[in-house]
């Protein structure tokens, strides 16, 4: 009996502070007022309120594409996080942004020098927003990205930090277009895979 009662307390607590702990999400009439593109269903935005649930502030909102990409991300320190959405056919899908394979790191990293190397930890690259859509179809993307330190504690000169530009057309595959040390203007062309 006595742990039966401690389980419902802990129970009880549980569900209490996990309440306290998340922020009211968007109301359909906000998301409709947010976003510019105003052909979105009500289906669309439902889904995508629901994507919201659970987190413990709210987030900020943004329009990617108009229509056709939108996202929403938090800055609550270690608790970051930022999704993106394709909505195609009536849907809304989520896709990612980062890229994540091989390939992608090797062609970046062969523009830096041999000091400096980029890699996919997950406190080394910005959020990564979509920011237009190119006439052949592919979505160009920007990010930012810092490159590995195995000793962060200590300053390095030659820890790298660039802005990106790089295209998709899938979310699953993508190729680096440009690149720049953030300390700069110019931006350095890369040449095709």
């Amino acid at each position: 009996m006595k742990n039966t009662f401690a389980f419902l307390l802990f129970i009880t607590f549980y569900f209490v502070s996990n309440a306290q702990n998340t922020a009211e999400t968007y109301t359909l009439q906000q998301l409709q007022e947010k976003f510019k593109h105003k052909n979105y269903t009500e289906k669309i935005l439902l889904d995508f309120q629901k994507t919201m649930i659970h987190l413990r502030e709210k987030p900020q909102l943004h329009e990617d594409i108009p229509g056709e990409v939108i996202s929403w991300y938090t800055l609550n320190g270690q608790f970051s996080w930022h999704k993106t959405y394709l909505i195609q056919k009536g849907k809304i899908k989520e896709v990612e942004t980062l890229p994540k394979d091989d390939i992608f790191l090797k062609k970046l990293n062969s523009y830096v020098p041999e000091k400096s190397k980029f890699s996919y930890g997950s406190d080394l690259w910005s959020f990564a927003f979509v920011d237009k859509k190119l006439k052949d179809n592919f979505y160009l993307i920007k990010a930012a990205a810092k490159s590995f330190n195995s000793y962060p504690e200590i300053p390095n000169d030659d820890i790298l930090l660039y802005d990106l530009a790089y295209k998709t057309k899938d979310f699953k595959k993508f190729q680096l277009v440009r690149l720049k040390d953030i300390h700069t203007d110019k931006w350095t062309e890369v040449d095709e895979y």
